[in-house]
């Protein structure tokens, strides 16, 4: 799966499927900090794709390097919302599907949730890791063991 996919779903995921449905959770410290992250990053990202190669260098660096701590404050948050929102997908079975019904199976969602905060660190490591290796690719940054060796 594509790191912008497995990124694009779980933001849509935890704004629509958890924030959106639950309004008490839009006024928490946790939603507040989740969309200054996401507004810093995109703030920067966005311009420099509208400059394309006339991007001047300390925007790229900008764009490269912001992510270093948004991206886990981000990824933070979103593990929060959650967590708080959990006690109520809980209480009222939200999104959950019994059986018997039409379709012929079951979902529980507060399961879902419950296990998706426990591997949340798996995903989020790899698309951190990823963001890093994209740093060093756009912004020239040598291997520092070959450096060593030369």
């Amino acid at each position: 799966m594509s790191a912008a996919l497995m990124q694009w779903m779980g933001r849509t995921h935890v704004l629509m499927a958890v924030t959106h449905a639950i309004p008490e959770l839009q006024s928490t410290p946790a939603a507040g900090i989740l969309i200054l992250a996401w507004a810093l990053t995109e703030v920067v990202r966005y311009p420099s794709y509208a400059l394309g190669q006339s991007c001047p260098g300390w925007l790229n660096w900008l764009r490269y390097t912001i992510f270093i701590p948004l991206y886990p404050i981000g990824a933070m948050a979103e593990m929060k919302l959650m967590d708080t929102g959990i006690t109520t997908i809980k209480a009222t079975q939200m999104y959950s599907l019994t059986m018997p019904n039409a379709y012929n199976c079951a979902l529980e969602y507060p399961t879902f949730v419950s296990v998706l905060l426990i591997v949340y660190p798996i995903p989020f490591y790899k698309l951190y890791m990823y963001m890093f290796a994209q740093r060093k690719k756009k912004l020239g940054l040598a291997d520092s063991s070959k450096k060593k060796e030369d």
